[in-house]
């Protein structure tokens, strides 16, 4: 059975479709004793598919522009 390491550390590969037949078989085993997990898969999936239907309406990240407005937004 998978821990709950494992099953995060798989979860994005699972809910893609991408995860083998003893991996899915495994992840189900792990569900259905583990309510933490269950959870945390959810909040993946919903993640997964918000993301998907937002598709490239979404801004570019550009992390020099991010750290720049933290470190203007910092107090002096």
């Amino acid at each position: 059975m998978l821990s709950c390491r494992e099953m995060s550390e798989q979860a994005s590969e699972l809910l893609e479709g991408r995860a083998s037949g003893v991996q899915r078989a495994a992840a189900w085993l792990h569900l259905s004793m583990c309510r933490h997990c269950r959870r945390y898969f959810r909040q993946m999936r919903l993640t997964i598919e918000t993301l998907r239907r937002s598709g490239p309406t979404l801004p570019s990240f550009d992390p020099d522009r991010v750290l720049k407005a933290i470190d203007d937004a910092a107090p002096r």
